[in-house]
């Protein structure tokens, strides 16, 4: 990813309104499903220039690992201590096994998905939980994708494949940012015209407008617990290990 998402994603995660939407709303199903205690130790697998994390810290103990010295850098400047340059396969947890593992829009950057998700079980606690979101649908696929080093885009039926190829049982599985599907598509239709030279890593809005698409996305989090929706933007999962 270049150093540009990097600090484009730091100077924003706590503002624009995809970020703080989809946080929010990853952890609202997230309590839903798994009703984890306080101060249990969770996983932040690829967790960036930290945002997410930050947002964790605020009730369990957070461990954070990102393949990027520059997106480690970022963490730190949030506060963020236990947080590691590291790979998956390098990652040494000394015997601490985390109840729960975030992996938010990660394993659509990794070629080998299925391989990366097994790792993954193999660090997680007996009933532990994986919680992956991702992008939906190959069809969407622009120069967001290139830009981000995506290999591949997902639909409902190839991620819940992927979770039980490395051994998960579903527990939740539900498209979001369902309530702007269709605005985003003709945006993304468009954008298509761009070359990845001219596209910028986040869309730039108004203040005014984030305001307006933060509280639309956000209508999302008082439904996803209770409902499935039958199309987005995004897929959320959230997996048990068997």
């Amino acid at each position: 990813m270049f150093e540009q998402v990097y600090q484009t994603n730091f100077e924003l995660e706590d503002k624009y309104w995809w970020f703080v939407a989809r946080n929010q709303i990853v952890l609202q199903v997230f309590e839903r499903v798994a009703n984890l205690a306080n101060g249990e130790t969770v996983l932040d697998f690829g967790c960036g220039t930290g945002g997410f994390a930050s947002l964790l810290s605020k009730k369990y103990n957070v461990i954070g690992i990102d393949p990027s010295p520059i997106a480690i850098e970022f963490c730190k400047k949030r506060g963020l201590q236990n947080v590691f340059q590291t790979t998956l396969d390098d990652f040494r947890h000394n015997g601490t096994m985390p109840k729960a593992i975030f992996a938010l829009d990660v394993i659509e950057h990794i070629e080998e998905d299925v391989t990366t998700l097994k790792r993954l079980a193999s660090l997680l606690e007996n009933d532990g939980y994986l919680i992956v979101t991702v992008p939906a649908y190959q069809w969407l696929w622009s120069n967001h994708d290139i830009l981000h080093m995506h290999f591949r885009r997902y639909n409902k039926k190839t991620l819940i494949n992927s979770l039980r190829n490395a051994g998960y049982k579903i527990q939740y599985v539900s498209y979001f940012n369902t309530l702007l599907f269709f605005p985003a598509v003709v945006m993304r239709i468009f954008e298509r015209k761009t070359s990845i030279e001219e596209t910028p890593p986040v869309t730039p809005v108004s203040e005014t407008l984030n305001n307006i698409l933060t509280k639309i996305f956000l209508l999302e989090k008082k439904l996803l617990p209770f409902l499935r929706f039958p199309f987005g933007l995004s897929l959320i999962a959230i997996a048990k290990k068997l």
